[in-house]
Order: C-alpha cells, then sequence, then structure tokens
C-alpha cells in the first residue's frame, strides 16, 4: 500500500487529526509552506522551544505533511535537516478492507489480454509464413525433384526403369501443406499460455 494512504484505524490517523486541530502544528507547518527551514530557524522564528518543534514535526513527518528536502551543516559541522512542506496529496481510507487494496496497475487486466492475444496472433502469423515458406513444395518441384531422385536411385537398385512422368508428391504436398497451420496454431496457444502465466506472476 502507498506511504501515503491511512487507514482511519490507523494511529497515524488519530495524529493527522491532533496536527491539524493543534495551533503550533499548523504554525509550524505553515511557516515552511514556501521555504525550506530547519528545527532550530523554526523555533527562533516562531518563538518555540526546539524539543516542542522537533515534536510536531516528527508526527507531522509520520503522517506525510512535512518532507526533509535538504541538508546543511551547522556551526560545529553537524549535518542539520531541512523541513518543507510536503505538496504530495494524502489518502484517507476510511474501510480496513481498503487498506489492503493494491493501486490498479497503469494497464488494465482486460487490456493486457488483449495485448497477449495480439502478440500470440503475431507471432503465430510469424511461424505460420516462415514453415509455409521452408515446407510447403509446389506440385512442379516436387514432381521435378522426385523425378530426378528416381532417375538417379533406378540404376543403383538395379531394377527396371521408372517412368518418371507418373511420380508425384501428393503424400509430400499434404504433409507439408497440414505442417504450417499446426506450427502457427501451436505457436499460438504456447505463447498466449506463456503471456497468462507472465501476467498471473506479476499479479
Amino acid at each position: 500500500m502507498n506511504d501515503r494512504s491511512i487507514n482511519i484505524h490507523d494511529e497515524r490517523a488519530k495524529e493527522l487529526a491532533q496536527v491539524l486541530t493543534n495551533d503550533k502544528a499548523l504554525a509550524i507547518l505553515h511557516l515552511i509552506e514556501d521555504r525550506e527551514l530547519s528545527i532550530s530557524e523554526i523555533a527562533k522564528e516562531l518563538n518555540l522551544p526546539i524539543s516542542t518543534v522537533s515534536y510536531h514535526m516528527d508526527r507531522m513527518l509520520r503522517v506525510g505533511l512535512v518532507e526533509v528536502t535538504g541538508r546543511k551543516y551547522g556551526k560545529r559541522l553537524q549535518e542539520v535537516k531541512l523541513y518543507h512542506a510536503s505538496n504530495k496529496p494524502i489518502l484517507l481510507l476510511p474501510r480496513k478492507t481498503a487498506a489492503g487494496v493494491k493501486k490498479k496497475p497503469f494497464l488494465g487486466f482486460e487490456n493486457l489480454h488483449v495485448i497477449s492475444l495480439a502478440l500470440a496472433g503475431l507471432i503465430s502469423a510469424a511461424v505460420y509464413a516462415v514453415s509455409r515458406r521452408l515446407l510447403v513444395v509446389s506440385p512442379e518441384k516436387g514432381t521435378e525433384n522426385l523425378s530426378t531422385s528416381a532417375q538417379k536411385v533406378a540404376p543403383m537398385i538395379r531394377t527396371s526403369p521408372i517412368n518418371t512422368s507418373t511420380v508425384t508428391a501428393p503424400a509430400m504436398r499434404g504433409v507439408s501443406h497440414i505442417i504450417p497451420p499446426v506450427l502457427g496454431i501451436t505457436a499460438f496457444i504456447l505463447t498466449l499460455v506463456l503471456f497468462l502465466y507472465i501476467l498471473r506472476r506479476r499479479g
């Protein structure tokens, strides 16, 4: 949960209410609205004890009204923090269950699903196109290749001459036309499953 979100059942909610109803705390907050000051400088300008300023500053830091925006070195070379009123909003959560609510992601879950489908579709289309170019054999090329192969093999096996004009590749062409769609569908399913798994792990 965001540190600037305060559940009303939290102790910080009580501190915030006490700060906003305390005149000294409000005077400190107004003083550092437009400039950075140290605790000793605030105490000097408001004519308050340093312990009082330090007490209110700690409470305002816890509830997010004040931030440490700089540092400097004092006369004794000790580091001194500079404080400034915060310009960030504070969210009050009225329900206990709201404290555990996560911030919504930049993209909604439905949008991420659409993106996953689109990417899976693109990848599967690319796999289909590449596999079709590599695997699909045209009828002329297939017949020519088989005829050449038959002519080379025929003398080796010492059989009767093969009529290469009747040699075709229906089985090969059938298988080669089936493989690209199968690969495309498989790529789509695997890619989608991978994206959904990643989204579930990140969620």
